[in-house]
């Protein structure tokens, strides 16, 4: 068991991808998982108590990219019971897939069904995943090189940015393996 657990709690799920992987870079964390519910998302790094908390300050700044509402919390010394609290766990037995990330997150399913439609056209990226989570968000994860990728957002973006459906969107040129493990399919 980890000495500190770090939690980083988000509106949606792109502010979660992008805290994840800036603050396993920043601070040599294990991420450990995520857990959704009404709306929310929280993501679970563990560490020293130090470098815990040096992630959780990278993570936060990463999230606030993407998402309004942004809450992170160390907690030091956890009991082994609040490992339970996290169902989305890291599954690393898969191939990891390569190329750089992008998000891009809306409310509605629809307007987003439209903008992954438009992102294949337009680029040579490929719709890694498709997550949903309460309150009607939805977050694509977009796949290919930097350029496809750069390509592609805007693209992606001007399908659902006139409505209020869109949330962000964001590009991740170098993702860490297991944050594409624990938000892949």
């Amino acid at each position: 068991m980890s000495a500190a657990i770090g939690m980083i709690e988000v509106e949606g799920v792109a502010g979660i991808i992008l805290a994840s992987d800036a603050a396993c870079k920043a601070a040599g964390v294990d991420l450990l998982g995520w857990e959704s519910i009404g709306g929310f998302t929280t993501v679970f790094l563990g560490g020293s108590i130090s470098r815990v908390a040096t992630a959780l300050k990278s993570g936060e700044e990463a999230a606030r990219e993407v998402a309004g509402h942004v809450v992170a919390a160390p907690m030091t010394h956890p009991e082994p019971a609040c490992r339970e609290y996290v169902s989305n766990e890291i599954a690393t037995e898969r191939r990891t897939p390569t190329g750089a990330l992008g998000l891009i997150e809306t409310r509605g399913y629809g307007a987003h069904v439209t903008a992954n439609d438009n992102m294949v056209k337009a680029a040579d990226v490929r719709v890694f995943n498709v997550l949903t989570v309460h309150n009607r968000v939805v977050c694509s994860l977009i796949l290919g090189d930097v350029a496809s990728v750069t390509e592609a957002l805007p693209v992606g973006r001007a399908s659902i940015e006139t409505g209020e459906n869109f949330l962000g969107a964001a590009l991740i040129p170098k993702p860490l393996p297991d944050v594409l493990w624990a938000f892949g399919p």
